[in-house]
């Protein structure tokens, strides 16, 4: 339960290592912060989080490094950083006009400024999205920038192997994963048994059988 429907983005970014940082995580948060209150005038919510992690062995994480295993940590024990905004939404009542045009400027404000500050402060420390946050584009342009971002930092045609072998019918995903991986799940079928079978044993009965997916 996090109190309230919300809009949330959090990025990574490497910070040297854990017995030699390069402070890439304090100078990530002051330029963030002299972005909010001097440049941009956002009205930020709180908190803005920030956390710390080593190196990942899997493929598809933000913080993958090929030297890293389940057997063998990183030699120098890699320090990433992780910044996630936020900007709450007042609750939405289709007969409050007041409370739509509310949620629409602060829904604006978030993904316009506030996450074009964010783009622009992590790309001088090599940052990554967590794919997992990610909102829908809202623009073609915003599309392939997306796309583009994702194909260069993991290796999507295993990831779409993957999801064929173990997520045949697409039950995992949604809409943005497709959208943003270029993923394509086939449509989930249901076998003609299923409803002869069920027929059979209703016969006298009329039925009418309603199948969402």
């Amino acid at each position: 339960d996090c109190g309230g429907q919300q809009w949330v983005k959090e990025v990574v970014f490497p910070t040297g290592t854990l017995s030699e940082n390069n402070h890439n995580d304090i100078n990530f948060m002051e330029k963030l912060l002299t972005g909010i209150e001097d440049e941009q005038s956002i009205p930020a919510h709180s908190p803005i989080e920030q956390r710390w992690s080593s190196s990942s062995s899997s493929l598809m994480s933000p913080v993958y490094d090929k030297n890293c295993s389940k057997e063998n940590s990183v030699e120098e024990d890699t320090l990433h950083s992780w910044v996630g905004i936020i900007m709450y939404l007042p609750p939405a009542d289709e007969e409050d006009k007041n409370s739509l045009e509310q949620r629409k400027r602060i829904t604006d404000r978030f993904k316009g400024t506030y996450c074009d500050l964010l783009r622009t402060v992590g790309q001088e420390v090599n940052y990554a999205t967590h794919w997992a946050k990610l909102e829908l584009p809202t623009s073609m342009w915003q599309l392939i920038d997306l796309q583009v971002e994702l194909q260069q930092r993991y290796p999507l045609e295993l990831f779409k192997k993957a999801r064929e072998i173990l997520d045949p019918k697409g039950i995992l995903g949604n809409s943005l994963v497709n959208l943003a991986f270029g993923t394509r799940p086939r449509k989930p079928t249901i076998p003609m048994s299923v409803y002869q079978n069920r027929n059979k044993k209703k016969q006298t009965e009329p039925t009418t059988t309603t199948v969402s997916v």
